[in-house]
């Protein structure tokens, strides 16, 4: 069976006064590889990249880097516009990036032709570095159907991430992929299933606070054990209920409640309830209570 990997889409911290805090971010990664995830996605949607200068991507690159190897780290380059996404490419291989994501031309709905052109400038601009296609149709508004996939592998892009799309899409993309081709999912509350479908991993924002639940299920599904698979299921569907399936606010508070400055949000998005916060404290207690019984 494949065994998926566990890749933590990690929230970019600020300062109260909105500025990047670099050393929470640093102090917050460092506790992710202490929790055995395999590698992070940097400056995503879960790191509302939207909201970042690109001098402020690069620099949450840098300290990525700091704490996780280059193979174990997946940056996220993508732009509206190619010329944005080349130069952010070139600065970041040039920083040391072998692993980068892009997600597809947005805000205009951008033609296929003109999504498989973006992404062959970026895979030119990578030199031998990775390239990934982020496709998120709900968030871009630029749609890619299944059989788009054989045409970026043709192109040399190494895989894709998928986002906002149920099981059933998700397997769609898993006929169409080619031999080698990595397909990762988004959709957090589906490891599970993504373990049994033939998929290359998860790219996890509610891991960033809730880590063990994932990393135990990886482990479960790889040694076989159903069992033990379902159980941790089940502590990942609690996991994602409590940040909102991955709320900025949700897993900025979830951050906090794990001991690092979670710090405010840029995105005009939603707060959170006093008892969402009770939520994910208790969760947030529950998880290091079961870490400390089973390292003792």
């Amino acid at each position: 069976m494949n065994h998926p990997i566990v890749i933590t889409a990690t929230p970019t911290l600020f300062h109260e006064d909105e500025t990047l805090d670099l050393g929470a971010a640093r102090d917050h990664l460092a506790w992710l590889r202490d929790k055995g995830v395999d590698a992070v996605f940097a400056a995503g949607t879960t790191g509302e990249f939207p909201a970042l200068a690109d001098e402020e991507r690069l620099a949450v690159l840098a300290t990525t880097l700091e704490v996780f190897a280059p193979e174990q780290a997946y940056f996220h380059v993508g732009a509206a516009a190619a010329r944005q996404a080349e130069q952010l490419t070139r600065a970041a291989t040039e920083a040391g990036a072998t692993r980068l994501a892009a997600v597809t031309p947005h805000y205009q709905p951008a033609p296929e032709a003109q999504v498989l052109e973006y992404y062959e400038r970026l895979v030119r601009a990578a030199g031998e570095a990775e390239v990934y296609a982020y496709l998120f149709t709900a968030r871009t508004t630029t749609v890619s159907a299944p059989s788009l996939l054989p045409r970026l592998a043709e192109i040399g892009v190494a895989g894709v991430k998928l986002s906002g799309e149920s099981d059933e899409s998700v397997a769609a993309y898993l006929e169409q992929s080619p031999a080698g081709f990595r397909v990762f999912s988004g959709n957090d509350i589906s490891f599970g299933w993504l373990a049994t479908a033939g998929g290359s991993g998860i790219v996890s924002g509610v891991s960033s606070v809730y880590p063990e639940p994932f990393v135990a299920l990886r482990d479960a599904v790889a040694a076989g054990d159903a069992e033990a698979a379902a159980g941790w299921q089940e502590e990942v569907a609690r996991a994602v209920h409590a940040v909102r399936a991955g709320s900025l606010t949700h897993l900025k508070a979830g951050v906090s409640a794990r001991g690092f400055r979670g710090g405010p949000v840029r995105s005009a998005v939603a707060g959170t309830t006093p008892a969402d916060l009770r939520t994910i404290e208790e969760l947030a207690a529950h998880f290091e209570s079961s870490t400390a019984h089973a390292t003792s």
